[in-house]
């Protein structure tokens, strides 16, 4: 009888195991970089061409291999970084396993050259789909450079589930960022099709480093952590509670200088801000968390992308309290707490010249952002009814007569609600209006951000923007749409490329237009926790009433809360009286 089980062959092995490690270019990149890394180097170069679809080449100036390491290092579960299974539980590396290697190998054509410190000559080894096809001597300088070629060659079906070459060279920005914050003394260098993209040269601290790669201004408005425990370590960035975003960009976590997911860390560090932390707003960070080995397991993810720790509710307790005493109350002066009520910053300043009635209603904007859940019928039937503001609540919330009803209107989001369907309707008319700025701003980007607007340039300019690259991560905006010329230039880009990102997959042009057009709608309008003048309460509540006092946001936050006249006699007992 043929027996239904079988061994499977080392070739189809080879290739299931790079299903798990290997999920597109940037993976190739992260594995290479982690093991120059473990080979000491001081300088690492990633160069890629075709986003990294056509090759990846990764140069670093570490130990090198002798000939015999080199040959064994394509073998599965060959490593120099084991040797025992006690080593598992201390493990100090970013590579342990041996799969990375031979994983990339089995689908892709490698080339190899290695020279081992005080060795005259070094070694050139190719492989194809995993194969030997050579191996030789060749003079080289002290390291290790690493070709990978015609990436899922050989697996077509990968091949073509990888996104655009934009999308793919973001993510390998991402890689390379991530490995240069874990390991500032470290210069990395990233260059696409022979441009440079991103170098950040060796530095002293993780602050430098957070500047390299996300500029000045986050790292300004960040407070510092370094916090010790015994073998707890904290260290990094965490911005200040009023500079929180309704972006998640960055988050970035790492733990024994690998960059993780933890969902217990993530809830820890939002447990820390506490009621200090807006709604719909997030904290940015750059966190470095240094664990006894011992007492963390990394060994439960093919891409080591999580972690356990052993008393994971003590170290959730640790963080949350460090992130608190840096974010409190008394971490920001006093006179800012009391004029914002903890709220986010105030941002631009209304104004009574841009509310002018919506040249765009309801009826002609066919669709919303996926989540703004729109009533069947306008908030209130009539459009022509009389508004009387009769003050402001908070700071944040208007108090109207419109018609015979009270109303309590949500400043932010029925003026957000405004400017989109002003948006919405340039948009869909072919032009949005333009304002040119008197003075170009530079806005300072990371590697992978400026990869998303470099491959969106044309994308913006519908939407009203004048941008031209200016160097590396940095760009120059010329010119603004006329409604959001008011926000901040480079929150607005960040936030705008973090909506392309999520929606690259997107089918529908129009939902990732909206999108776009909701957050630049978010950005320039005017913030909860600023004071109106009258005539800008009374020309916000006409425009929200002449956009057809819809109920929500494009987000679909409410924007008011409604008591007519007979909710409000029933509450008094006045029925059936007058």
């Amino acid at each position: 009888m043929t027996s239904k089980i079988t061994v499977l062959p080392g070739d189809v092995v080879n290739r299931i195991a790079a299903g798990e490690v290997v999920e597109r270019p940037a993976s190739v990149v992260k594995e290479l970089v982690e093991n120059a890394i473990d080979a000491g180097a001081t300088r690492v170069s990633v160069d890629v061409e075709q986003a990294g679809r056509r090759l990846i080449r990764v140069t670093d100036d570490g130990g090198g291999m002798a000939p015999d390491e080199a040959a064994l290092a394509f073998h599965r579960h060959a490593t120099s970084k084991l040797r025992t299974e006690a080593d598992l539980f201390t493990i100090q590396t970013m590579g342990f396993r041996g799969e990375a290697l031979p994983s990339i190998a089995s689908v892709s054509k490698v080339r190899i050259v290695t020279v081992a410190a005080g060795m005259p000559v070094g070694t050139e080894i190719r492989l194809d789909g995993g194969a030997l096809v050579k191996q030789q001597d060749t003079a080289a300088a002290s390291g290790t450079t690493i070709d990978v070629a015609d990436l899922f060659y050989n697996t077509p079906a990968r091949k073509k589930f990888l996104k655009s070459p934009a999308t793919e060279l973001g993510h390998v920005c991402q890689a390379v960022q991530r490995q240069a914050l874990a390991f500032p003394a470290i210069h990395f260098r990233l260059s696409h099709d022979g441009h440079a993209v991103a170098d950040y040269p060796a530095v002293r601290s993780l602050r430098e480093r957070v500047q390299q790669v996300y500029g000045e201004a986050l790292v300004d408005a960040c407070a510092a952590v370094d916090e010790k425990d015994g073998a707890l370590h904290l260290e990094g960035l965490v911005c200040r509670p009023l500079a929180a975003t309704g972006s998640r960009t960055p988050q970035d976590l790492f733990v024994n200088r690998r960059w993780v997911k933890s969902a217990a860390i993530a809830h820890a560090v939002y447990e820390g801000y506490g009621t200090y932390l807006a709604k719909g707003r997030h904290p940015r960070f750059v966190l470095a968390l240094t664990v006894d080995s011992r007492h963390v397991d990394v060994n439960v993810h093919p891409t080591k992308r999580e972690v356990r720790f052993s008393d994971q509710e003590r170290v959730h307790e640790w963080v949350r309290s460090r992130i608190q005493a840096v974010v409190g109350p008394a971490s920001v002066p006093a006179r800012l707490a009391a004029a914002s009520g903890w709220m986010p910053s105030q941002g631009a300043s209304i104004h009574v010249a841009s509310l002018r009635p919506a040249t765009g209603t309801l009826d002609q904007t066919a669709s919303f952002v996926e989540t703004a859940a729109e009533p069947a019928q306008p908030y209130l039937p009539a459009v022509d009814l009389e508004v009387r503001p009769m003050g402001q609540i908070a700071n944040r919330y208007l108090l109207a007569q419109i018609g015979d009803e009270v109303q309590i209107v949500d400043q932010h989001t029925a003026h957000e609600r405004v400017l989109f369907e002003r948006l919405t309707a340039q948009f869909d008319a072919g032009a949005i209006a333009s304002q040119h700025a008197l003075l170009p701003q530079m806005v300072e980007l990371s590697a992978g951000e400026a990869v998303t607007v470099r491959a969106h340039l044309e994308d913006l300019r519908r939407l009203g923007f004048e941008v031209e690259e200016f160097g590396q991560g940095t760009v120059v905006v010329r010119a603004m749409p006329a409604l959001v010329a008011q926000s901040d230039p480079q929150a607005l880009l960040r936030s705008m490329v973090e909506d392309w990102e999520e929606r690259a997959s997107t089918p529908s042009v129009q939902e990732r237009y909206n999108a776009v057009l909701a957050t630049m709608a978010c950005h320039s309008a005017v913030r909860a926790g600023r004071r109106l003048e009258q005539a800008e309460m009374r020309t916000l509540l006409e425009d929200w009433r002449d956009a057809g006092f819809p109920g929500t946001c494009p987000h679909g936050r409410r924007i008011a809360m409604r008591l007519t006249i007979e909710e409000l006699d029933r509450i008094f007992g006045r029925l059936g009286w007058t």
